[in-house]
């Protein structure tokens, strides 16, 4: 799926800069994917597997949309915490973890689906982790960045 931009997109990915200016990636990477219907996310320009995850804050109920990185893996999707490798945990993460059973719903290419998610366990860590680094080789940058382990969630279709 990678397309000349892909190395582009992985050098840029790296930098401090990038990571210090997230927030325009995110916001640029949102107004792509709501005005194409969510087929054409900005990571997804430069050849990059990505999905749309939509769960309810766990605070505030309210439906939260995050794009993020993606592989495959088993039967289904790993997603990664990386937060560009800083301290602070994404929230996401936390809402994620939050979320019951039927909650959470993700957007691949336009079309949504409800998915089963569950954190990786320690055991299938190495073989998860290595799908999500073949897509995206700057998790193995951010987990140098900080001292908290990166979590990983597995997220399946529901049938």
């Amino acid at each position: 799926m990678s397309n000349f931009l892909t190395p582009l997109a992985v050098w840029f990915g790296r930098q401090d800069a990038t990571r210090e200016n997230s927030h325009l990636v995110v916001t640029v990477d949102k107004w792509m994917t709501r005005i194409s219907g969510g087929r054409v996310p900005l990571l997804r320009v430069a050849g990059l597997p990505t999905l749309t995850l939509h769960v309810p804050g766990r605070k505030t109920g309210e439906l939260r949309d995050t794009p993020l990185l993606c592989a495959s893996w088993r039967n289904g999707l790993v997603i990664v915490g990386s937060n560009w490798g800083g301290e602070k945990m994404p929230a996401w993460v936390h809402n994620l973890r939050a979320a019951g059973a039927g909650e959470v719903d993700m957007s691949v290419y336009g079309a949504r689906l409800t998915v089963d998610v569950r954190e990786v366990s320690e055991d299938e860590r190495a073989s998860a982790w290595d799908a999500a680094v073949r897509v995206w080789p700057n998790y193995e940058i951010y987990a140098t960045r900080t001292t908290r382990n990166l979590p990983i969630f597995h997220l399946t279709p529901r049938l």
